[in-house]
C-alpha cells in the first residue's frame, strides 16, 4: 500500500489534520462529499444515499456544514437548525458499510463559499484514503439539493471494474421537470438551460474537441491520487468545479457514468455568482428566453479544429496558408491569443503525433475555447435562442426533429443522445 501517496499535498494544506475521529474502513473505496450552506432539503439528499445499493467496497459520506465567518445571525442559527437535525438523523442511520459524518466549518470571510466548503471535505476525503493507503479510492462530489438513483454507487463501480485506469468521471443528470415542487416557472426555466447545457457539451464533441464534458459540482467523482496530484479543489466561489475538473479531463481515462442518475435542483439560488441558480434567478426575474452560443460558432471552431493534425511540423508558412481561409471571428480571436508562436512551441517541444496533440489541446483548452464563443458572441455572431440552436445542432447531427419542436421535447432527444440511448 501507498501511505504517502498524498502526505506531499496535504502538509501544504493550512486545514488541520484529519477531524474525524473514527478510523476508516480497510475496505473503504468511495467518499461523498456534500457542501452544505443552510439546506432545507439536505436530509432528503442523505435519504437518498442510504436507499442506494451497496457496491462491492465501503463508502463514507461527508457533510460540511459551512458559512462565512461574517454570516449573518439568520444563516448561522439556520446552520445550527441543520447540524442538530442531522447529527439526530445520523444516530438513527447508516451502518458498517455505509457511514456518515458531519464537520461544522465557519470559513474566512476572503475565501467562503463554495470552492472551500468543497475542498473542505473533499481534502478531508484524502485524509482518510491515504490514512489507510487507498490511493485508488474515488473522492465523489454531491451537492446538499440533489439525489440520485439507488444504482448510484454500483453504476460507479461498474464503470472502475470495467475500467481500471479511470481517474475520474462525469454523472449523468437529469433535473426535474415537472412536480409539485416548485413553480411552472421555474420548471420552464430549468428545461432552457438543461438544453443550453447539453447543446454546448454535444456541439463540442461535434466539433472533435476531446474534452467536452460537463462540469457539474454534484456530478462528478475523482480518484484520490489524482485529486492530490492535480493540487486538489480550488477556493473559487463560484465554477470550481469546472476548473477543477478541467486540470483533471486532459490527463485521460475520464469516463462519463450514464448508467445512473443525479438529479440535481433546479431552484434559483443569491449563493454563487453563476451557473445554474443565478440563471435561474435572471430567467423568472426577466420573463426572457435563454440564449445561447450561435451554432454557427461551433461550425467555424470544427473548422479550425479539423486543420489541427496538419499543424504537426509544419513550418510558419505553412500554418499561416492553413489559417488564413477560416472565418474572420475564429482567425482574429487566434491572432489576439499568439495563435502562430504557441503552435511552433508546441512543435518544438512533441517527440511524437501523439504527443503533439496532447499538448496542443493543453493550449487550446476548454478555458480558451469559451474564451472564443464568448468573444465570438459579443463581436462576430450574436447568441440565438436555445431553443433554434438546439435545433440546428440535431440537424448537424442528422436526428430528424420539426421544426416547431417544443423545448421539453428537444431536451428528451438530447438526454436519449447523451445516455447513448
Amino acid at each position: 500500500m501507498n501511505y504517502s501517496f498524498a502526505s506531499s499535498y496535504l502538509s501544504r494544506q493550512k486545514s488541520p489534520g484529519s477531524e474525524i475521529p473514527d478510523p476508516p474502513s480497510e475496505n473503504l473505496g468511495y467518499i461523498v462529499v456534500i457542501p452544505a450552506l443552510c439546506e432545507p432539503d439536505l436530509i432528503n439528499t442523505l435519504r437518498s444515499l442510504r436507499k442506494c445499493t451497496r457496491p462491492a467496497r465501503d463508502i463514507e459520506v461527508i457533510v460540511v456544514i459551512n458559512a462565512s465567518e461574517n454570516a449573518s445571525k439568520e444563516i448561522i442559527d439556520c446552520n445550527g437548525n441543520m447540524f442538530d437535525a442531522v447529527v439526530d438523523w445520523i444516530r438513527k442511520s447508516g451502518d458498517k458499510t455505509l457511514k456518515f459524518y458531519i464537520l461544522n466549518e465557519t470559513l474566512p470571510s476572503r475565501d467562503a463559499g463554495a470552492g472551500l466548503a468543497r475542498k473542505t471535505g473533499m481534502d478531508e476525503a484524502l485524509r482518510r484514503f491515504s490514512s489507510i493507503g487507498k490511493n485508488n479510492g474515488y473522492i465523489l462530489s454531491l451537492d446538499a439539493d440533489s439525489t440520485c438513483d439507488e444504482n448510484y454507487f454500483t453504476a460507479i463501480e461498474e464503470t472502475i471494474l470495467k475500467k481500471p485506469l479511470t481517474k475520474g468521471f462525469e454523472i449523468y443528470f437529469e433535473h426535474p421537470l415537472t412536480g409539485s415542487g416548485y413553480t411552472e416557472n421555474v420548471y420552464q426555466a430549468i428545461t432552457q438551460y438543461e438544453v443550453h447545457l447539453r447543446y454546448v457539451k454535444l456541439f463540442l464533441k461535434l466539433t472533435g474537441f476531446p474534452h467536452a464534458h460537463h462540469t457539474i459540482g454534484s456530478c462528478f467523482g475523482v480518484r484520490a491520487d489524482i485529486y492530490a496530484a492535480q493540487g486538489g479543489m480550488n477556493k473559487r466561489k463560484g465554477g470550481e468545479d469546472f476548473y477543477f475538473l478541467h486540470k483533471v479531463i486532459p490527463l485521460g481515462n475520464f469516463e462519463e457514468i450514464t448508467g445512473t442518475r443525479v438529479i440535481p435542483s433546479p431552484r434559483d439560488s443569491f449563493r454563487v455568482p453563476f451557473g445554474t441558480g443565478p440563471v435561474i434567478r435572471k430567467l423568472i426575474e426577466t420573463g426572457e428566453e435563454l440564449t445561447t452560443y450561435h451554432p454557427e460558432t461551433f461550425r467555424i471552431l470544427k473548422a479550425f479544429i479539423t486543420l489541427i493534425p496538419l499543424f504537426y511540423k509544419a513550418d510558419k508558412n505553412k500554418i499561416l496558408s492553413l489559417v488564413d481561409p477560416l472565418s474572420e471571428n475564429i482567425r482574429v480571436f487566434l491572432e489576439d491569443h499568439e495563435y502562430l508562436a504557441a503552435i511552433v512551441e508546441v512543435n518544438n517541444n512533441s517527440g511524437s503525433y501523439e504527443a503533439f496533440i496532447n499538448r496542443f489541446f493543453r493550449w487550446f483548452d476548454a478555458f480558451r475555447i469559451i474564451k472564443y464563443l464568448n468573444y465570438s458572441a459579443m463581436h462576430f455572431i450574436p447568441k440565438q435562442p436555445v431553443r433554434l440552436a438546439a435545433i440546428e445542432l440535431l440537424k448537424d447531427m442528422e436526428v430528424k426533429v420539426p421544426e416547431k419542436q417544443g423545448l421539453p421535447e428537444l431536451l428528451y432527444v438530447l438526454r436519449k443522445i447523451e445516455k447513448g440511448d
